[in-house]
């Protein structure tokens, strides 16, 4: 029986309104939104209980951490608890170190403190998810202590194992009520990994179904197939911690979404291979529609066992009518136009083939068929290592470090201390985030709003009664409306910031409250910091679209000179992954995808990892001893010419097309089939490369426009 509430009258008259009104996630929130808005208040306040129950200095920072390790589901709060503990033990131990290194030494301590911030900041740019959060959680945590303990050096392991029991205690509270509220958690991880790779495949089938079909999707569509892809792939770490014992599933969720991918990379590729071969046979278009239809039934099928093992079985006689169909196209042939017309026909089949054998894998691993062997790698989804913005971030954050400690210095300010530290938390906290500047601006605005709702409380509340429970009704509210705001997508980064500052800005203490000119110091500093870190951003080493264009230009030629080189090998999934990266970067700070030149990056970045694809599928080739010595050795001519970064486009154009014609010439010629259905696979992925370095592609002209931010389509 559904929930009451699922079926409630009230609930379907109110939709209308609840659901196209602003602000209805405040007034009408969805029943998930109140639940992990609740349950954090709770666990907040009951943190904040046993820290004022056991005489900590700084109560507010139990509640702090609840809400910092609070995330929508009980794979990422536990992740993060995990990082936020480790980033923690790593930030006390090194503030101990420094202080000990640097006392009284103010111009020695200082730039040690921002070379260990910037250190911290570049290395959380090169791994990915809370591992990150680790690294600079360690940066900000070494300023908190160790700033701290400036005045008082001799207390620094004091104040290293205070900070340290408020995250363990805001921790425990976070992990006791989530597991208390959340019951059946694995349960609802597998069905929400399923629900989601179903939406991607759909997606994915959906896309490739109409470039089959001659109607490719725009741009920004396949983009958001490769994008999410990688998201998904990202989240499938706390799924892994959700479903305990059951690895096989996330095993087989995370080669799903590899082949998610390639399904659609190979897609592309059938798209090249139909431009250059409009004209095929009814054998070869037989095999596309019979393959149009099934793709059409697929998402249908995602949700039932039976229909989806249907859907294999079609899929391998399809895989074999293509296979009888290319042995066919072998037979002997005399007329001219119709040996050719058989060639194009093995190219269209053998593409056709490629893609159901990658349809095929990839409903394998989302049925869990134990017969699909799942070696670790094999299908993996990876992000890149971005060095130069590993480089450009440790940087920034030093000299944003340094700057604040100099004003510090100059003008002896009070809350000095308290400005520096909230400059290493900004500038650590976000330097790793696509767009640095709308991340930051976002989270001081929630400490602006965090201020304003401290007002109560503190100059109202506080001043009547030292009452616990009252405190709690005055403080609850702001944190629930905080928690609602968190889950609702346009408005989470602000209050993600509001429901970290709120407790903080309550100047809370067992035997005293805060008074008013020291609220407004401590306010003052706490949003200097933070502003300061937003102008460092905009102003020290800040993005530039333009710069950034040239950029992905150059990294995305560099890894494509590298498939030819055989000491540094390009992989697959490492390229199909950077330009992936690469593309969501453009997107994040164009705001939207729908002006002239976006798509034109977009499009560009998606002939680039076709060639790239098919240049790797024909790398292999080489060393097929199938094909004949001398079509070997104008593979390796080809591949050598593409390993100089002096082969420009049209030079690159010219030997594939050369190379073309020599493998052709061999095809027509020779006598063994084997022989000339290897060399039409060969020849396949020439004719993409061909076409796709053919069509007009801004990553082949350094002088090409970058998309404008201010544009609008």
């Amino acid at each position: 029986m559904r929930p009451f509430l699922s079926r409630a009258p009230w609930r379907f008259l109110a939709r209308p309104f609840t659901t196209a009104l602003p602000g209805a996630w405040l007034y009408a929130p969805r029943l998930t939104a109140a639940g992990f808005s609740l349950r954090t208040t709770i666990a907040a306040l009951l943190a904040l209980a046993i820290a004022f129950g056991m005489e900590l200095g700084e109560p507010q920072w139990a509640p702090m951490t609840v809400w910092i390790v609070a995330q929508g589901t009980r794979g990422e709060s536990i992740s993060k608890a995990h990082w936020r503990i480790v980033g923690t033990l790593a930030g006390i131990a090194s503030a101990i170190v420094l202080i000990a290194a640097f006392p009284q030494s103010p111009w020695l301590f200082f730039p040690a403190l921002s070379l260990w911030v910037g250190l911290c900041t570049a290395l959380g740019t090169l791994v990915h998810n809370f591992r990150s959060y680790a690294f600079v959680l360690t940066a900000y945590t070494c300023a908190i202590v160790a700033l701290s303990a400036t005045a008082i050096a001799d207390q620094v392991f004091t104040l290293a194992m205070a900070r340290g029991s408020y995250i363990l205690l805001g921790v425990i509270c976070e992990m006791v009520v989530g597991m208390v509220c959340l019951p059946n958690v694995a349960a609802q991880a597998r069905e929400a990994v399923t629900t989601q790779l179903r939406q991607i495949i759909t997606q994915a089938a959906m896309a490739v179904r109409d470039i089959l079909a001659g109607r490719p999707p725009p741009e920004g569509d396949l983009h958001g197939i490769f994008s999410r892809a990688l998201l998904l792939n990202d989240r499938i770490e706390f799924s892994a911690i959700e479903v305990g014992r059951e690895k096989h599933v996330v095993a087989f969720a995370r080669a799903t979404l590899g082949l998610v991918t390639r399904m659609t990379s190979r897609g592309l590729g059938m798209r090249s291979r139909l431009l250059a071969i409009p004209d095929h046979s009814a054998l070869a278009g037989a095999v596309i529609d019979d393959t149009i239809a099934l793709l059409g039934l697929l998402p249908d099928a995602l949700g039932d066992a039976r229909a989806l093992a249907r859907i294999r079985t079609d899929m391998a006689h399809l895989t074999r009518r293509c296979a009888d169909g290319i042995a066919w196209t072998t037979r002997p042939l005399t007329d001219n136009a119709a040996i050719e017309a058989a060639t194009g026909d093995r190219i269209v089949l053998q593409g056709m083939e490629l893609l159901l054998h990658e349809i095929s894998h990839l409903l394998a691993c989302f049925a869990d068929d134990p017969r699909e062997a799942l070696t670790p790698g094999r299908f993996s989804l990876p992000r890149p290592d971005n060095w130069h913005a590993a480089w450009h971030n440790g940087l920034r954050s030093g000299v944003a470090v340094l700057t604040a400690a100099l004003i510090w210095e100059t003008t002896a300010w009070a809350q000095g201390a308290l400005f520096v530290t909230f400059v290493c938390v900004v500038c650590a906290r976000f330097a790793s985030f696509s767009n640095t500047v709308l991340a930051s601006a976002a989270f001081f605005y929630g400490a602006v709003w965090a201020a304003m709702a401290a007002v109560v409380p503190v100059f109202v509340v506080m001043p009547l009664t030292s009452a616990y429970p009252v405190l709690c009704f005055s403080i609850a509210i702001p944190m629930f409306i905080g928690g609602l705001a968190t889950r609702n997508p346009s408005t989470a980064a602000m209050a993600a910031s509001f429901s970290n500052f709120f407790p903080y800005l309550l100047g809370l203490d067992n035997h005293s409250r805060i008074d008013e000119l020291q609220w407004f110091n401590t306010t003052f500093a706490l949003l200097s910091g933070l502003g300061f870190g937003v102008l460092v951003f905009r102003y020290v080493l800040p993005f530039n679209l333009r710069r950034f264009c040239a950029l992905f230009r150059a990294r995305t030629l560099g890894n494509l000179h590298r498939i030819g080189r055989t000491p540094a090998r390009m992989e697959e999934d490492v390229w199909i992954g950077g330009i992936i990266q690469g593309m969501e970067n453009l997107i994040a700070h164009m705001g939207h995808r729908g002006d002239r030149l976006t798509d034109a990056w977009l499009h560009g970045a998606f002939s680039v990892m076709t060639i790239g694809r098919n240049l790797l599928y024909l790398r292999d080739f080489r060393g097929d001893p199938r094909i004949p010595d001398n079509a070997r050795d104008d593979l390796s001519a080809l591949f050598d010419a593409l390993s100089h970064a002096a082969t420009g486009p049209a030079a690159l154009a010219r030997q594939v097309r050369a190379t073309f014609e020599r493998l052709h010439g061999m095809e027509r010629t020779s006598g063994d089939t084997g022989t000339r259905i290897a060399l039409s696979a060969a020849l396949g992925g020439l004719i993409i490369v061909a076409t796709e370095l053919g069509r007009g592609n801004v990553f082949f002209s350094p002088g090409a426009a970058c998309p404008d931010p201010r544009a609008r389509a």
